[in-house]
């Protein structure tokens, strides 16, 4: 199991944990709607470094929340 990567853990409620799980943003998103930009902001910041891989679908979804921001 590879460890947590520092400043991607969030707390959030039991019931949107378990709604996330272990979904991309193609396939969710914070319920909070004006969190939505620091959501995808935070993600692309840890991942670009790292060079982590993203679905197409998963970049339209960014694309899209960094486009209404």
């Amino acid at each position: 199991m590879s460890a947590p990567i520092r400043g991607m853990n969030r707390s959030v409620d039991g019931m949107t944990n378990s709604q996330k799980s272990d979904s991309d943003a193609a396939a969710w998103l914070p319920p909070n709607k004006a969190y939505r930009c620091t959501y995808v902001s935070r993600q692309i910041d840890v991942k670009a470094p790292h060079r982590l891989w993203v679905t197409q679908a998963e970049k339209d979804a960014m694309s899209l929340v960094l486009h209404s921001c």
